[in-house]
């Protein structure tokens, strides 16, 4: 420990004592308005008093002297919000979106063009569906279900694609 930490820690020590003796002549005080008051009384006790140096004469080199340009301090802002994540943020050029978004938009035409042929297919389907032979039929409605699968799934993948457009 440095002596001007080993002199606090004997003034804090002594603080303590005489906030004691304090609170026994005043049990009303709390602790620490008593270590406040017994600090505010060491102080006074050992106050050491500054040297003021001397006032020097003007003389005619000191008038003769410019004063330099007072500095003035730069201000610091401290109330503007900060956006503390801005320096991860990672910008990028993108090229050829234009061509992406094309493709996107030409194979959602298509996908919209199967839909409507399975719909037309199933609806062909199911129009011939009384005038046929029993193992037809059945044939038939397998071939029904996986074009409706095919439909559905289609109609999914139509979405999907609609929201890269």
């Amino acid at each position: 420990m440095t002596a001007k930490q080993k002199a606090a820690r004997a003034n804090f020590k002594k603080a303590v004592t005489d906030a004691q003796k304090l609170r026994k002549s005043n049990p009303k005080l709390t602790q620490a308005q008593a270590l406040k008051q017994a600090f505010s009384a060491n102080k006074k006790v050992g106050a050491v008093k500054k040297k003021v140096a001397p006032k020097k004469a003007a003389t005619k080199k000191a008038a003769l002297k410019k004063a330099a340009p007072k500095k003035v301090a730069s201000k610091r802002i401290t109330d503007i919000h900060k956006d503390s994540k801005s320096h991860n943020v990672n910008i990028r050029v993108v090229s050829g979106i234009d061509k992406v978004k094309n493709d996107t938009i030409n194979k959602y035409k298509e996908v919209l063009k199967d839909i409507k042929n399975y719909e037309e297919v199933i609806k062909r389907i199911k129009d011939g569906l009384p005038g046929m032979i029993s193992v037809e039929k059945v044939r038939a409605k397998e071939v029904l279900k996986r074009f409706t699968a095919i439909k559905n799934e289609l109609k999914i993948h139509s979405k999907e694609l609609k929201k890269y457009i």
